[in-house]
């Protein structure tokens, strides 16, 4: 993942069996869009995602397992559009998200 820095967007929708991200995916330094929606068994998403302060567009609609969101989402200052649709198991959102001015 580390040589993938220029990657601007990723598509992992309807990975059914994917079940957690890498640390490594901080990596992911130019990432602006990703799509992740369908993965019904991602249950949590790593606390790197914080890294990804050029992130745009964040979907993780039908993620039915997704039970949390790292606190490090405050960093994603760059975020304008978030979609959780559909994530049943998520109950509850981190504070810090409410502070996030993308």
């Amino acid at each position: 993942i580390n040589q993938l820095t220029a990657l601007q967007c990723l598509v992992l929708s309807s990975c059914v069996l994917f079940k957690a991200l890498p640390e490594s995916f901080g990596q992911l330094t130019g990432l602006q869009d990703l799509y992740l929606s369908g993965c019904e068994q991602l249950t949590k998403v790593t606390e790197s995602f914080g890294q990804l302060a050029g992130l745009q567009q964040l979907v993780l609609s039908d993620c039915k397992q997704l039970t949390t969101l790292p606190e490090s989402f405050v960093q994603l200052t760059g975020l304008q559009q978030l979609d959780l649709s559909g994530c049943e198991q998520l109950t509850k959102l981190p504070e810090s998200l409410g502070q996030l001015t993308g």
